[in-house]
């Protein structure tokens, strides 16, 4: 683990989970805990590409879901393809350079621009906000563990896998 230098550059802190509102390029931003339709609709969109493209086990427990769906009886092979279908567009885009990171956008869906209309979707103003995020110079691992925390069994997934994690480190040591 590398230690930071006192005087490196550092990103700016941001507590997007007990903070409500916070600045950038000059606009007040404010977290909502609403969503409109529109913009679940969006979420429901991203939240496949954030949780498979995120690391090497979740790719893994999506691939045996799949073979598991098709190892069956009942061969349930539509269920299979969706599954595979959500992991082929997850790894796609990870390599596309102008691909706009899918936690950005999630925490982009409640994060509201002063006077911003929360009732539409306008991927325009989605990236408008993120563009000022970034210039603003936040740390990145706010948005992402923002946008993680929202997701309905997260939480408990992320839990095992650093488990997992401790337990490999763990014997690679001895």
């Amino acid at each position: 683990m590398t230690e930071e230098v006192d005087n490196a550059p550092k990103l700016k802190h941001l507590d997007l989970i007990n903070e409500k509102s916070f600045t950038a390029c000059g606009n007040k931003y404010f977290v909502s805990t609403q969503i409109s339709i529109a913009r679940w609709k969006e979420y429901q969109k991203l939240e496949p590409r954030l949780t498979i493209g995120t690391d090497t086990m979740g790719i893994f427990k999506q691939v045996r879901s799949a073979y598991d769906k098709l190892n069956t009886k009942e061969g349930k092979i539509a269920d299979a393809a969706v599954t595979l279908y959500n992991i082929m567009s997850g790894i796609k885009g990870i390599e596309d350079a102008t691909r706009e990171e899918p936690a950005l956008l999630m925490a982009a869906l409640v994060i509201n621009k002063e006077g911003e209309d929360i009732g539409i979707y306008d991927e325009a103003i989605q990236l408008e906000k993120i563009s000022e995020w970034k210039k603003e110079g936040y740390d990145m691992l706010h948005f992402f563990t923002f946008a993680l925390s929202s997701i309905q069994g997260f939480r408990e997934t992320y839990l095992e896998f650093i488990a997992q994690e401790i337990i490999k480190s763990k014997l690679q040591k001895e």
